[in-house]
C-alpha cells in the first residue's frame, strides 16, 4: 500500500511535472523544483536558497507566489495551494496517480484492478478527509471471517458512501486477490426489490429471459455462489415502503438469501435509515450495524483548510454542521464566494446554510407515509420551536409534559419510543454526560434550520400544526 515513507520526493516530481506540462505546456523551472523540494522537507526559504544557491527574496516573493497559484489551478482542485500544506497535497496526487495506474483493463466496459474484476460505478471521490480509523476497524471486521456482512448506517451527506469506496481501495491494493469480483450497486429512491435484482443482473451482465422475481433471485443468487465477491448495496433507505408490511418482509427474505449463501464473500450495506426500518425480520441475526458520524476535528480542520479557511473559527464551522463532510463543503464554498473566505464574518450573520444531500433526506422522512408518524413529526417540530441559543437543549421530563398537553392520549412510552427511533435515525442529539444525569434532547443546526423555514412545506403540512412565525430566517 502506498504510504508517506515509501515516497520521495523525486517519484512525486514525477507525477506533478505530468500534470503541469499537460494543463499548463510547460515543465517546472529549476526554483520552482527547489520551492517544492523544500517546502516537501518542511525548510524554510533561507534554508532553500542556501541549499539551491538562490536569493532567499527572490524565492519568496519572485517564484512561489506565481507557483502556488499555479499549482491551485493544477492540482488544487478549487482549494489555493500553499506552502504549509504542499505535502499533504502532493501526497494524495500521488495516491490518486497510484490508484489509477494500478492494473487496469477495460473490455466489454468489465474493469480489472489486480486480479479483480470491477462491476457498476464507484461514486467518484474528489474529497476525502480522516476515517482512517473507522477503515481500520472495517478491514479488521471484514478479514476476522466471524461476519459475512456489515451496515453502515448514518445521515445523508455524512460520507458513508466515500468510506466504503476508500475502503474497498485499500482492501484491493493491500491484497488484490482476496476477492475476485467487487459488485457496487447504488439504489435509487423508490426503487422496488424487482428492480434491485434487475440491477444486479444488468451490473453483473448476465442473460436472463423475463422470468419471474423468484426466479431472477434464485438465478442471482446461484451466480454470486459461484465467486468470491465483495457486494455494496448502496442507498438502501431507497427500498424503504415503511407501510407496506409484506414488501418488508420480501426486503427480509431477500437479503437474508443474499447473506445467508455466501462462501467467502461479504456484502456491505449503506444506508440513511436502520435496517429494521426497511426490512421485517430480526436483523440482528443478518447484519451488525455500526453508526457512521461526522469527520473528527482533524479531519474536518484538514478539510476546510483545503478549501482555503483558516483561524480557530474553523472548530466552531466542524462542530455547528457536525463534521458532516457534505455540509462543510457547501458551507466552505458559500464563505469563500459571499464572505472571502472569513469565517468569523459568516458566524457574524447568524445564520445556518443547508446543503442539498442533508435537505434531500429531509424532505424524504417529511413527504412520505410512514417513516415518520405524527407524534415523532411534532416532537422534532417542538425541539425546533423551544430550543435556543440560551436553551441548546430541553429536560425529557419537560418534553414528556408538553408533549402530553399536546397529545392528551399519548404515553409515556409511547413518547419515549418516538424518542429512541428518532435518535437511531440522527434526527434528535442526545445530550447526557453522566449516567446520572438527566438525559435531554436537542437538534442539529441544520435539521432545526429545515424544520422552522420547512422549505417545500412539507413539515407543518404533514403535522397539522400552523408554522412559526418568529423566527429568523437569515
Amino acid at each position: 500500500m502506498i504510504t508517506s515513507n515509501n515516497l520521495d520526493i523525486d517519484t512525486i516530481l514525477e507525477i506533478l511535472e505530468e500534470q503541469v506540462l499537460k494543463s499548463v505546456g510547460r515543465r517546472l523551472s529549476e526554483a520552482e523544483i527547489i520551492v517544492i523540494k523544500g517546502s516537501w522537507d518542511g525548510k524554510d526559504y533561507k534554508e532553500m536558497a542556501s541549499d539551491g544557491g538562490y536569493n532567499s527574496y527572490y524565492l519568496q516573493q519572485k517564484v512561489a507566489p506565481p507557483l502556488w497559484n499555479m499549482l491551485s489551478q493544477v492540482i488544487g482542485n478549487g482549494v489555493k495551494v500553499k506552502k504549509i500544506y504542499l505535502k499533504n497535497i502532493l501526497f494524495k496526487l500521488a495516491k490518486n496517480d497510484y490508484v489509477e495506474k494500478l492494473e487496469f483493463s477495460e473490455a466489454e466496459n468489465e474493469r480489472l484492478v489486480g486480479k479483480t474484476l470491477i462491476y457498476g460505478e464507484l461514486p467518484k471521490t474528489k474529497y476525502f478527509h480522516g476515517r482512517q480509523k473507522e477503515i481500520n476497524y472495517l478491514k479488521r471486521r471484514i478479514a476476522s471471517s466471524k461476519e459475512s456482512s456489515i451496515a453502515l448506517i448514518g445521515v445523508g451527506g455524512v460520507g458513508k458512501s466515500s468510506l466504503v469506496v476508500k475502503l474497498v481501495e485499500e482492501i484491493l491494493t493491500e491484497n488484490s486477490d482476496i476477492y475476485e469480483c467487487v459488485v457496487w450497486k447504488t439504489i435509487e429512491a423508490y426503487s422496488s426489490l424487482e428492480e434491485l435484482v434487475d440491477g444486479l443482473i444488468k451490473v453483473l451482465r448476465l442473460k436472463i429471459n423475463d422470468e419471474s422475481l423468484q426466479e431472477k433471485i434464485v438465478f442471482l443468487l446461484k451466480n454470486l455462489q459461484s465467486r468470491r465477491y465483495l457486494l455494496v448495496l448502496d442507498g438502501f433507505e431507497g427500498l424503504v415502503q415503511a407501510e407496506n408490511f409484506a414488501k418488508r418482509v420480501e426486503y427480509g427474505k431477500f437479503l437474508f438469501q443474499l447473506i445467508d449463501e455466501q462462501h467467502k464473500s461479504y456484502t456491505i450495506v449503506t444506508s440513511q435509515l436502520p435496517l429494521e426500518e426497511i426490512i421485517e425480520v430480526n436483523t440482528n441475526l443478518i447484519i451488525s450495524s455500526i453508526k457512521i458520524q461526522g469527520l473528527d476535528e482533524n479531519a474536518g480542520i484538514s478539510m476546510l483548510h483545503e478549501k482555503g479557511l483558516y483561524g480557530e473559527s474553523c472548530k466552531k464551522l466542524i462542530e455547528t454542521y457536525r463534521g458532516n463532510p457534505s455540509e462543510l463543503e457547501v458551507v466552505a464554498e458559500r464563505i469563500n464566494r459571499f464572505w472571502g473566505g472569513d469565517v468569523e464574518k459568516f458566524f457574524e450573520y447568524k445564520t445556518t446554510l443547508m446543503g442539498q444531500q442533508v435537505q434531500s433526506m429531509l424532505n424524504q422522512q417529511f413527504r412520505q407515509a410512514g417513516l415518520l408518524n405524527d407524534l415523532q413529526k411534532n416532537l422534532m417540530i417542538y425541539l425546533a420551536e423551544k430550543t435556543s441559543e440560551e436553551l441548546t437543549s430541553i429536560p425529557f421530563p419537560k418534553i414528556l409534559e408538553d408533549i402530553k398537553k399536546q397529545f392528551i392520549d399519548v404515553s409515556t412510552s409511547e413518547v419515549i419510543i418516538a424518542l429512541e427511533v428518532l435518535e437511531q435515525r440522527s434526527l434528535i442529539e442526545v445530550n447526557k454526560k453522566t449516567i446520572k444525569q438527566e438525559i435531554s434532547y436537542s437538534l442539529q443546526p441544520v435539521i432545526k434550520k429545515y424544520i422552522l423555514v420547512d422549505p417545500l412545506g412539507l413539515v407543518y403540512k404533514s403535522s397539522n400544526q400552523s408554522k412559526a412565525n418568529n423566527y429568523n430566517q437569515e
